[in-house]
């Protein structure tokens, strides 16, 4: 009968150390929503940046494995600081999509951001119009609660993997050195190419112009609508901040550009998201991205 006790409680010892050593387990394992995410995840697979071979869809796919539809990715474990949405106008360049996308997911998932990727397609044969595009795609994306939106020109490749996403500042420009300008910056003023804002920033300058359409004018008319609203631009430093441009065919110029120009300090107010009108857009998601489908 002794002996029967003692076996007893040496189960009942082994057992309560065994629950206690799965409770911990389950502790250790379970995410930790309040700890902020590191800029890059340990044992993350290094990608070259950059690296300008044209991928298939579905190569990359089947190496992303983090991106959840519709080109949206989720930090495991961690809390990532911003929500941020990448906004992409595009038409017709489907071989310089794949490349900056080959680029910018790993880039992203290395900072540990919660992102998703929007490709915010003209359908229709009217002048290219990118400002409107941009509008549009902000008022999409920010249904989906989005904190940080960069605005990303398809032909522009990240060089640096610390170019960062996440909204340090704003409005902040990323791409301060390109290549077919000699890594310089030709303008203090210069905001085109790929620009980062907050929300509130953003809406204070009542977002792009809708008006400008072919090639040239509306990023001059954004740092109007920056300068007026007494806001300054941030960049990273020099050799930090540099981006290789895709060549393509360049779109018609916008020949009315310059007389545009002349009323841009004071048409910020009746020109941009709050004057934005367009039919409602068809929305697809891919699995490296969130197409919207736009007909101005």
């Amino acid at each position: 009968m002794r002996e029967v006790t003692v076996i007893r409680r040496l189960v009942s010892t082994v057992a309560i150390f065994y629950i206690l050593g799965y409770t911990m387990v389950l502790l250790l394992a379970r995410p930790k929503e309040n700890l902020m995410c590191q800029t890059y995840h340990q044992g993350s697979v290094l990608y070259p940046i950059p690296n300008f071979n044209d991928t298939h869809e579905k190569d990359m796919v089947s190496r992303f494995t983090w991106l959840g539809n519709g080109g949206y990715s989720l930090p495991y474990g961690c809390r990532s600081k911003e929500r941020v949405a990448i906004l992409i106008p595009y038409r017709d360049r489907e071989k310089q999509l794949r490349i900056l996308l080959s680029n910018l997911h790993p880039l992203l998932y290395r900072q540990g951001l919660e992102y998703r990727i929007y490709v915010i397609e003209q359908a229709d044969t009217k002048p290219f119009n990118k400002g409107m595009l941009y509008n549009i795609a902000y008022s999409e994306a920010k249904t989906d609660n989005h904190t940080c939106f960069v605005f990303h020109d398809v032909d522009l490749i990240p060089e640096n993997d610390q170019i960062m996403y996440n909204c340090v500042r704003s409005p902040m420009h990323l791409s301060r050195a390109i290549d077919s300008f000699n890594y310089r910056l030709p303008d203090r003023k210069l905001i085109g190419g790929v620009s980062m804002w907050k929300k509130e920033d953003f809406e204070k300058v009542n977002g792009w112009s809708n008006l400008f359409v072919n090639w040239g004018g509306e990023d001059d008319d954004m740092s109007y609508r920056i300068i007026m609203n007494k806001l300054s631009i941030f960049r990273f430093r020099n050799n930090v901040a540099r981006y290789t441009m895709l060549k393509h065919k360049r779109t018609p110029v916008n020949t009315a550009r310059y007389q545009m120009l002349m009323d841009s300090p004071w048409r910020f107010k009746v020109d941009g998201l709050s004057t934005l009108t367009y039919i409602p857009p068809t929305r697809e998601n891919h699995q490296l991205y969130t197409r919207i489908l736009v007909r101005t």
